[in-house]
């Protein structure tokens, strides 16, 4: 499938919210008011449509790759969406990785990774920043331990997030350095270019060989830096530093009505054509990062579709 762009793509990184979603935030005391007024105010995102308890996610989805023209999009799976997900990628095989978000402080975590790989998912997901955990803690080892063996992606979320309830003590991605080296056979992927970490992200090219960087979003934590930063400038030092082999492409897609986050698509394909001539050297760098690598990374097998 050839996307708006007019390459094929594979969004790595996108987030299947529905009204179960909803309903957990408002459950662990989260405010509508608040959820609003985040979303408003930090995000591309004009207005918060709360989901139907009847919306079809899956069809919503699918209606959306085939719009824009995407093979596959990869979802963070919570408990809350897990079955409903499991029924979208039946209906419709080979347009869904799934990785299931893990929280190391819950007793079925690991069992919890062991049901992903069970189900067939591509990856986990981890939140320090927002789970008050350092990634380097022993107690996240055997989550480590337990996605090797079954050749699962990590992938993390460090850094800010469009909740307040991020603690950065926990939010460096050089926390993931130790496990990196004691992992050697285990990828790891850093969602959002580090989430406003970006100088340790290319840190961490230099001093590793299994961490890799995702795209995903606006970046907008570009704007709490006190330096300028483009989407472009971005992607020129992150290929610099880790060559297109280690960045991934992602639009962090998650509610309607909004949908699939195409300006996303639209932006960093702009910004990896630019300078691709100049810094990409190998001639399927472009495809590496917006559809090769995350295939490589997980192994999945997407749908043909004519």
């Amino acid at each position: 499938m050839i996307s708006r762009v007019g390459i094929e793509v594979i969004d790595a990184h996108a987030h299947f919210m529905t009204y179960q979603t909803l309903k957990k935030w408002l459950s662990d005391g989260r405010s509508l008011a608040k959820i609003r007024e985040r979303v408003s105010s930090h995000t591309d995102m004009k207005s918060f449509e709360i989901p139907h308890e009847d919306w079809d996610a899956g069809k919503m989805w699918i209606d959306e790759l085939n719009r824009y023209g995407i093979t596959a999009i990869g979802m963070m799976i919570g408990p809350e969406t897990w079955e409903e997900f499991n029924r979208t990628r039946k209906r419709w095989p080979g347009r869904f990785l799934g990785y299931a978000n893990i929280n190391p402080s819950r007793e079925d975590a690991v069992e919890t990774v062991k049901q992903a790989a069970k189900d067939k998912f591509q990856g986990i997901k981890l939140y320090p920043s927002s789970w008050n955990f350092h990634a380097y803690d022993e107690r996240v080892y055997p989550i480590y331990e337990e996605a090797l063996k079954h050749k699962l992606l990590v992938i993390l979320h460090f850094g800010i997030t469009i909740g307040t309830e991020a603690n950065l003590r926990f939010g460096n991605p050089l926390d993931i350095q130790k496990p990196a080296h004691d992992f050697p056979d285990l990828n790891f992927m850093i969602a959002h270019f580090g989430a406003g970490y970006f100088r340790e992200m290319l840190m961490l090219m230099y001093q590793t060989e299994n961490v890799v960087m995702d795209s995903s979003g606006s970046n907008s934590w570009m704007n709490y830096l006190p330096y300028a930063l483009t989407i472009t400038k971005v992607f020129e030092k992150a290929i610099k530093a880790g060559g297109p082999d280690r960045v991934i492409f992602g639009t962090d897609s998650c509610f309607f009505p909004r949908g699939f986050r195409v300006n996303i698509l639209e932006e960093q394909y702009r910004a990896v054509s630019s300078i691709c001539p100049q810094f990409c050297l190998a001639e399927d760098a472009i495809g590496k990062i917006f559809r090769t690598n995350i295939l490589r990374m997980t192994r999945f097998k997407p749908a043909k579709i004519a």
